[in-house]
């Protein structure tokens, strides 16, 4: 019998340390709620070592579960990526980049265009706006923008979304699972004045309804055992290749068709530059990607997708 404290494989075919937490952080990435139990049968591990590597991973390495509202009903139908070619030191710039509210995702990247920046807005005025206020820092030189128009894959955005009513209790309940996503149903309940059986059956209706996501998030993005590359795709002939590439591929996290500097945006997270660059090969090898760029993200300092509900009070029945 294996050790508890070990994942239930043979010795030269148990999981390491670091890509064992990277299943661990994917499979909370799809389901941040998923059981103690569940998570230890989809990754073949006792659960009292799925519960220590939870825990570690909570405790010291910054991982957050959390719900986001879908960026959809919240109200932010214009989301972009822009990358920013800046002269001098980037990292003034980048903190003060991240307190702006529309900007969910900043990270100080390699190449020509150090700067990546998410931003989410409600109309082409607010995305202006930002933009220039972009252009205002003395050390930018270049924006290079692109507007995604169908989100392929993402954690923190929703397969499928439905009309839906929000009343008091659900704003009180999703203002708490935005600091815990994982928090008890028992005091989850207690929070809002519910029965447990209740507030289950409110978060599950929540997220069946496509009004929420409840995910794993990484501080800082970037470890030992999680290395993100950002890839630009320009489309050389039918994209049909590129979509299934992105469908089939669990390295993808995120993956967006956009319009503007790339026809395709995406993500790729491993456990080791060695096997990101055998994923990008198998991406080279499609004809139909015309034109790759990539950029290594070395230090995501804001990735908050917990959006405020104010956008969505008048929906409030």
């Amino acid at each position: 019998m294996a050790a508890e404290h070990e994942p239930r494989r043979a010795p030269g075919r148990e999981l390491e340390v670091d890509t064992f937490d990277a299943n661990l952080i994917r499979a909370l990435q799809e389901d941040g709620r998923a059981s103690i139990h569940d998570l230890a049968t989809q990754l073949e591990a006792s659960r009292d070592y799925v519960s220590q590597r939870l825990r570690h991973l909570i405790d010291r390495e910054g991982l957050r579960i959390v719900a986001a509202l879908d960026p959809g009903f919240v109200g932010h139908h214009v989301l972009v990526h822009t990358r920013v070619e800046v002269d001098g030191p980037i990292a003034p710039m980048s903190r003060e980049i991240t307190e702006h509210p529309d900007a969910v995702f900043v990270s100080i990247t390699s190449g020509a265009l150090p700067l990546a920046v998410e931003s989410r807005h409600g109309d082409l005025e607010e995305l202006h706006a930002m933009l220039d206020q972009l252009r205002r820092f003395p050390s930018v030189r270049r924006l290079a923008v692109s507007t995604y128009v169908e989100i392929l894959k993402g954690f923190f955005v929703s397969h499928q979304r439905e009309p839906f009513a929000l009343d008091s209790v659900d704003h009180e309940l999703i203002s708490v699972l935005q600091g815990d996503g994982r928090i008890s149903y028992r005091a989850l309940a207690e929070a809002v004045h519910l029965s447990p059986s209740s507030a289950r059956a409110r978060v599950q209706r929540l997220i069946d309804a496509g009004v929420i996501r409840i995910s794993a998030l990484k501080s800082g993005g970037i470890s030992r055992n999680r290395l993100a590359i950002g890839v630009g795709i320009t489309a050389s002939g039918d994209p049909a290749p590129i979509r299934q590439f992105i469908h089939d591929t669990p390295d993808v996290d995120f993956a967006a068709r956009s319009h503007g500097t790339y026809d395709f945006i995406a993500t790729l997270v491993g456990s080791s530059s060695a096997h990101l660059l055998t994923v990008l090969d198998r991406l080279r090898a499609i004809p139909e990607a015309g034109s790759i760029d990539t950029w290594m993200h070395y230090d995501i300092i804001k990735e908050d997708y917990a959006r405020s509900l104010g956008r969505v009070l008048g929906r409030v029945s």
